[in-house]
Formats: C-alpha cells, sequence, structure tokens
C-alpha cells in the first residue's frame, strides 16, 4: 500500500501543491483576526469624516433664500433663490468640477466603508486569506477616495493661491506615485513567488519507481 501510494504522489506532481495552496486560504491565524479589527477601526472613521464632509460641505450651504438684502453679487442673487439649505459651492461653474469629484469620491469611500461594517455586523465570516484580501482592497479603495476627497475640498475653498496650488499638486503627486510604487513591489513579491513555486515546487525531478514485488509466492512443488 505504501508503495502504491508514493507511486500516485509521483504520478500527480501537482496535487501536493495544489492541497498545500487550498491549506495555505484557510488558514486562520492571528494575522486574520487582527486585520479583521484593523478593518472595522478604520471603516468607521472613514465612515464619520465622508458622512461630516456631506453634511456639511466646504463653504458651507445657504441659510435664506433672500439674498438681495444683504449685498451679495448678483450671481449669488441669482443661484440663492430656492436653493435654502444647498451647498453654496455646488452652483459656482468654475468650481463644480471639483465638487461633483468631492461628492463622487466621498459616497465611494462612504459606500466601501458602510459595507465592510454591515458584513461584519451581520456575521460574515472572514474564513480565509482571499476574502480578507478582498476586503482589505474594498479598504484601500475607501482610503484612496476619502484622500481624493480632501484634495477636491481643499481646490474648493482656496482662492487661486499660487503656493497653495504647489503644495496640492505635491499632495497630488504622492497619492498617485504611492499607489503606484506599492503595486509595483506587490507584483514583483507575486512573481517572485510564483519563479520559487515553479522552480522549487514543480521542478523536483522524478525519483525513481521501485520495483514492486508480487503480493505471494507462488507455492513450491
Amino acid at each position: 500500500m505504501e508503495v502504491n501510494t508514493r507511486l500516485t504522489r509521483e504520478e500527480h506532481p501537482f496535487q501536493d501543491s495544489s492541497a498545500w495552496f487550498l491549506r495555505y486560504l484557510d488558514h486562520q491565524g492571528d494575522w486574520l483576526e487582527k486585520t479583521r479589527g484593523n478593518l472595522v477601526v478604520a471603516a468607521t472613521v472613514i465612515a464619520a469624516m465622508s458622512f461630516g464632509v456631506m453634511v456639511n460641505p466646504p463653504g458651507g450651504v445657504w441659510q435664506s433664500e433672500d439674498c438681495s438684502s444683504k449685498g451679495q453679487t448678483t450671481f449669488q442673487t441669482r443661484t440663492c433663490e430656492g436653493k435654502l439649505g444647498t451647498s453654496i459651492l455646488e452652483h459656482n461653474p468654475s468650481k463644480r468640477i471639483f465638487y461633483l469629484g468631492m461628492v463622487i469620491s466621498n459616497l465611494v469611500s462612504f459606500s466601501a466603508s458602510m459595507g465592510i461594517i454591515f458584513l461584519v455586523i451581520i456575521g460574515f465570516r472572514f474564513r480565509n486569506r482571499l476574502i480578507m484580501t478582498i476586503m482589505v482592497m474594498f479598504m484601500v479603495v475607501a482610503v484612496l477616495c476619502i484622500s481624493a476627497a480632501f484634495f477636491f475640498a481643499a481646490a474648493l475653498v482656496q482662492h487661486e493661491d499660487d503656493f497653495i496650488e504647489k503644495i496640492l499638486q505635491i499632495y497630488l503627486g504622492f497619492w498617485v506615485l504611492l499607489p503606484v510604487l506599492v503595486i509595483l513591489i506587490q507584483l514583483v513579491r507575486f512573481l517572485w513567488w510564483v519563479i520559487r513555486f515553479i522552480c522549487c515546487g514543480c521542478g523536483r525531478r522524478p525519483r525513481s519507481t521501485p520495483r514492486l514485488l508480487p503480493l505471494a509466492l507462488p507455492p513450491v512443488r
């Protein structure tokens, strides 16, 4: 029986590798529990930040429908009527693109964060590293979007200041280069893992097949 089992393993060299990969995915360790706790905390903070920006937009909201008596410009008098409680910068044509970018970024970050919180509340089990990795990717999207929302909010409230524009350009460049650098590092690590897996896992030389002895000797006459 031992010889037959050894022969079966040698005939199917990928069985051990696939079994190891399944055990790796189903591994329950401290990493899963710690990552789950960190995700919940980060999701709660980002959801609160996104909600706060949407209910208190930069520049404030219209407090009254009658703006003519306060000495506002013609643009404000025209747009303030019937806009009570809405964002002031929403109706500014020169900054509407930044306002839309802030709204979209906040919606994406809030949705990703609340989705993770919802899955944890209903008792969704993060059973393996693959599912946990997907949840981490959701959180990465939430972090990038809340960072983009900060950029758009800062661009909304600044008034063509060269120094502030340079700072915003540096901020934008940082958040563009950082994800690209992280992706390149992870890609290199993945390619290195694939090379090691192919060379060390599947490139083994097959062992010499032992000869099978007969189970019973014929009777001697």
